[in-house]
């Protein structure tokens, strides 16, 4: 079984020094403050990692995975790449502020695992999205035992879910009876290895496709999201990733969707968020209080848990000027900062939620949600630790 399953397995690996400290230190929006009930990602302020080059960048629509790796991200370290070997996860963390007025606030800290940068936001109709199936890996398949096996590990196939779609390609014939531009759904087996089903209740029943020969020359399987590929528990946010706030408008911000259970044509609801005019540098649009207003996530349609894509983007009034992007988050865990000066502290062994895992390539960002007044360029540091077994 993977990760810890005793503190006996803890302390093996602090001994084993199979850990990684990372001292934060950021500052919020770097251009105005926020008022009570607003977010900002911090990936946008300086400090330590520096402001991100990345988030308004890209081809309108299109969707871009994020790693850690990524040219121009700025996520905070956690200690690298140790998957499949090691079960990476957060096993304690501190957050303070000394800036006037900021506490007390919440610090959430994100996986941002891709986006969609918007150029067009003076169409007011929906825009459709571009979702390629660009992480890709090779796989072997066993007709014995219908089990594929991954032959490589570029795109950290080990995060592959239950449930994730997928396509395969081939440089000959494929494993009968798979073919190529079809849907499949992943069963995953173990970190190495998983099964295929037609559709998504099969793969969740376990109801595998019957492989009957190896196929022939070099196959390969693609998905869309780096990390939970499924989109269980993924969350979509709306931000300014520009120093340039948005154009004066207040339109609702609509999505469809794919959900986590791959089903197509869903949709924000009804009551939908509403953008805060001449929206500043990395504001969460509709967070604030009042009216249209919301927490960080935007709501999805009755009965969904995550979303596998985005489909279609909407602002229902013209921005007139500026960018936003539309981002995949999950959240990892948060810590509310009650007191200047005063710092809040997180025990994950022996504090719920316990230890949340920390994929290969994951991109955290905090972002802050303020209960009050927030001066521009509030800072906050602190840090973060990591373990893997």
């Amino acid at each position: 079984m993977a990760g810890f399953q005793s503190q006996d397995n803890i302390i093996n690996a602090l001994t084993n020094g199979q850990t990684f400290r990372y001292d934060w230190n950021k500052s919020m929006n770097p251009t105005t403050a926020a008022i009570a009930g607003e977010c900002h990602l911090t990936a946008r302020g300086n400090g330590n990692p520096g402001p991100d080059a990345l988030f308004d960048t890209g081809a309108n629509l299109t969707f871009i995975g994020v790693e850690d790796d990524t040219a121009n991200a700025s996520s905070i370290p956690h200690g690298g790449d140790v998957q499949p070997t090691y079960y990476k996860s957060l096993i304690n963390y501190s957050a303070v502020t000394a800036a006037a007025t900021t506490a007390p606030c919440t610090l959430v800290l994100l996986d941002v695992i891709g986006y969609y940068r918007v150029t067009t936001v003076t169409t007011t109709t929906a825009q459709s999205t571009t979702n390629t199936l660009g992480y890709a890996d090779t796989f072997t398949a066993d007709a014995s035992t219908d089990e594929i096996t991954w032959t490589t590990t570029t795109n950290i196939p080990s995060n592959i879910l239950t449930g994730t779609r997928v396509r395969l390609t081939t440089t000959t014939t494929l494993p009968a009876p798979l073919a190529t531009a079809t849907d499949y759904y992943v069963i995953k087996v173990t970190d190495g290895t998983c099964k295929l089903a037609t559709t998504y209740a099969n793969a969740v029943a376990g109801t595998a496709i019957n492989i009957t020969d190896a196929g022939t020359g070099t196959h390969t399987m693609s998905r869309l999201l780096p990390r939970y590929t499924n989109g269980a528990g993924v969350q979509a946010i709306f931000f300014n990733p520009a120093a340039t706030a948005l154009g004066a408008a207040t339109p609702n911000l609509t999505l469809g969707y794919t959900n986590s259970a791959q089903t197509a044509s869903r949709a924000t609801p009804g009551v939908a968020p509403i953008g805060k005019t001449a929206a500043s540098n990395s504001l969460l649009l509709y967070t604030g209080t009042g009216s249209g207003k919301y927490n960080y996530q935007t709501p999805l349609q009755g009965g969904d848990s995550g979303i596998a894509q985005i489909d279609t983007i909407r602002n229902s009034t013209s921005y007139v000027s500026g960018t936003y992007t539309v981002a995949l988050v999950r959240e990892i865990t948060r810590v509310p900062v009650t007191t200047l000066g005063v710092a809040a502290e997180r025990d994950l062994v022996n504090q719920l939620p316990s230890m949340p895992r920390i994929y290969d390539g994951a991109a955290l960002y905090w972002m802050v949600s303020s209960s009050t007044t927030t001066p521009a360029n509030a800072n906050f540091s602190g840090h973060i630790t990591t373990i893997w077994n």
